[in-house]
């Protein structure tokens, strides 16, 4: 099975790309955004409870996917310090031994797309980052700033283009086995 891991920070555009990668490669998505949403309200978001639950749940979803008869999983997460990249190592070797491949893909854009996107109002409904000022800051203070990846990483700067060419620069840099389920 393969592995694709969108990350960045809040705003980027991880959820939209995703959804269209999933449709173009005909992959399922997990936004592990939505965990966090579950597991914050009831335990704290980093607590060592949020932390340790999020930590197995990311691992169990991964197991069972990969158990699954789909030929890839698409998943996207923001990092933050309290997320143990290490562990996403052991899904990149998964998908390995099992004939995949796993990557990531970093999504970035210049700040002035990022304020327009954190501020447009559907993100409020969405229970999403919308305050521009407070990401920037933690922006600044390198919150989201990854640590080395364990696997093959690629990054692409979404500044300026729809999710659709996002998708298309991103197929574009894929290995030809990883495309061959291609909804056309």
């Amino acid at each position: 099975m393969h592995l694709i891991f969108l990350h960045g920070a809040p705003g980027v555009g991880k959820r939209t790309v995703a959804m269209e990668l999933s449709k173009e490669l005909s992959f399922p998505f997990i936004n592990f955004h939505h965990l966090s949403a579950l597991l914050g309200p009831v335990f704290g978001y980093s607590t060592d409870a949020f932390n340790s639950l999020r930590d197995d749940a990311y691992k169990t979803i991964i197991d069972r996917a990969m158990e699954l008869p789909e030929d890839g999983l698409i998943a996207s997460f923001t990092y933050e310090p309290s997320i143990p990249v290490d562990n996403f190592g052991g899904f990149i070797q998964a998908a390995q031994a099992s004939g995949g491949i796993g990557l990531f893909i970093g999504l970035t854009c210049e700040t002035s797309d990022l304020k327009d996107r954190v501020e447009s109002p559907e993100r409020g409904a969405m229970d999403k980052v919308n305050n521009f000022q407070a990401l920037e800051d933690q922006v600044s203070a390198g919150v989201f700033e990854l640590p080395k990846l364990p696997g093959p990483s690629i990054t692409l700067d979404t500044t300026g283009e729809s999710p659709e060419e996002t998708v298309q620069n991103i197929l574009a840099m894929l290995p030809d086995d990883l495309k061959q389920n291609m909804v056309f």
